[in-house]
């Protein structure tokens, strides 16, 4: 079952990793209905899987959204004022006013969930928002992808 359609389907994917975000687990793997690589989450599935005794041709190695690495840059709101950003450098041990995550493309919306962060938004009031992404433009390739 997916959220746009929530009717079971009989999906055909070849799973290589198992992820866990902090809130539910997901299996990456390769959609035949899609002809890409997406991320599943587990608690949908229904029923019992059918497994094929072949191995599939679309193994990890082809999964770009996996094996692109690449870090989120996040900062201190820049409208805070110095001394509330040094407050937020110490909560998230920052260094040099930034905290880098190394982390996969695939996985780029999962650290900012965890994080609370929506990329579509500013939230009017910088003491509720608090951190940023620094990098962005270059994680939109990544995003809800």
């Amino acid at each position: 079952m997916s959220f746009s359609t929530p009717d079971v389907e009989t999906r055909l994917i070849a799973p290589h990793t198992l992820i866990y975000t902090g809130m539910r687990w997901h299996v990456r793997a390769y959609c035949e209905k899609n002809g890409d690589y997406r991320d599943f989450v587990l608690s949908r599935f229904r029923g019992e899987p059918g497994l094929m005794d072949d191995q599939s041709e679309h193994s990890r190695d082809l999964d770009c959204g996996w094996n692109t690495e690449l870090a989120v840059v996040i900062e201190p709101d820049s409208r805070l004022k110095p001394e509330q950003r040094a407050i937020i450098e110490a909560d998230y041990g920052m260094q040099d006013g930034q905290l880098l995550i190394e982390t996969r493309g695939a996985l780029v919306q999962y650290v900012l969930q965890r994080y609370q962060i929506d990329p579509t938004k500013v939230h009017a009031m910088p003491e509720a928002q608090q951190i940023v992404v620094a990098n962005l433009d270059e994680l939109k390739p990544w995003l809800y992808h």
